[in-house]
């Protein structure tokens, strides 16, 4: 028998090669969030980062879900408190058992 060859499928969608297309997904959080755990990794134990709600536009539970997000991705141990207005970032310090 001779080599027949096989048509490509046919696609719904547009084929293009892998190096073109964007290797991560960049939300509509990620400065914000990155510049907040950059600020975090500066700061010393004793200190937490205040976050205006009203200056960044975002809402509380988003961010904070966000912050949370990138810092478990990042490995980085924190806690979050809020109030009306502010969200406060800091270092998660595990409790010492003795």
């Amino acid at each position: 028998m001779k080599d027949k060859k096989i048509p490509p499928p046919r696609l719904h969608f547009a084929a293009i090669p892998l190096a073109a297309a964007a290797n991560r997904r960049i939300g509509k959080h990620y400065k914000m969030v990155s510049q907040i755990l950059s600020d975090l990794d500066k700061l010393d134990q004793h200190s937490a980062l205040k976050v205006e709600f009203l200056s960044v536009g975002v809402k509380k539970a988003d961010l904070r879900a966000a912050v949370h997000r990138a810092a478990q991705k990042n490995n980085v141990s924190l806690a979050t408190s809020s109030d009306d207005k502010y969200l406060y970032v800091f270092r998660h310090q595990p409790r010492s058992t003795a």
